[in-house]
């Protein structure tokens, strides 16, 4: 157990806050920090769900299979859980977890550990229900999304959020750096691949946008077009 990198989470981040010493000290004492290259499986259906996830370092994309493909549930960034299913009750896991970047590091907190200090620490236990509740209304979002708006409105929207959520500003423009195929945008929005590549040229041709494999320069992120 590393504590150098696993005390100063559970101090810093806010879903942790409310803990008492010796609350983080006994999470601290079940949990483990573990490293995963790039694809590698960190969780798949059928195994037990017994653990919950935070992670570190890198992305981790949770999916389902579904009709040969996978299809993206939700993707997350380091300072976030994942694997919370077996909190709700949740016996055996449901969906998969994969690895995005070249490493992703998380800590893998054992969920018993969890629950006994949710029961005795109940500000905690409603920081849980708030970020369990979140993530719900996220998943509803996306749902609504793809029953009330048509392919290019998600696709624009998705890439607006994410230039508020991951750009850096460089002036007048928006720098994205990410790890996402088109593939992905197109899981993440219920949309085809090809509709993905056919709206990012689209933006490209127009001088809205600039894209590669590995980053989105918006030119102006407010001046992005959002189709109703």
């Amino acid at each position: 157990m590393n504590t150098k990198i696993t005390m100063p989470v559970f101090d810093n981040n806010p879903l942790f806050a409310v803990l008492t010493p010796e609350e983080r000290v006994l999470l601290q004492q079940t949990a483990s920090v573990q490293t995963f290259s790039k694809h590698q499986v960190l969780y798949k259906p059928g195994q037990p769900a017994n653990k919950v996830f935070f992670l570190l370092k890198g992305t981790v994309k949770v999916t389902v299979h579904a009709e040969k493909k996978d299809i993206i549930k939700y993707v997350v960034r380091p300072g976030n859980l994942f694997g919370e299913s077996c909190l709700t009750g949740e016996a055996q896991r449901r969906d998969f977890a994969y690895a995005m970047e070249e490493v992703a590091e998380v800590i893998e907190i054992e969920a018993q550990t969890l629950l006994s200090v949710m029961k005795r620490n109940f500000a905690f236990a409603q920081s849980l229900l708030h970020f369990l509740g979140e993530r719900l209304r996220y998943t509803e979002n996306q749902l609504e999304k793809v029953v009330l708006k048509d392919s290019k409105s998600r696709i624009l929207e998705f890439l607006h959020q994410m230039g508020i959520e991951q750009g850096k500003r460089i002036g007048f423009e928006t720098l994205v750096k990410h790890n996402m195929t088109h593939q992905d945008i197109a899981d993440l929005t219920g949309t085809s691949r090809q509709m993905v590549t056919a709206v990012l040229n689209q933006l490209k041709r127009s001088n809205v946008l600039y894209f590669n494999r590995k980053k989105i320069l918006f030119r102006d992120l407010n001046a992005l077009p959002m189709a109703g």
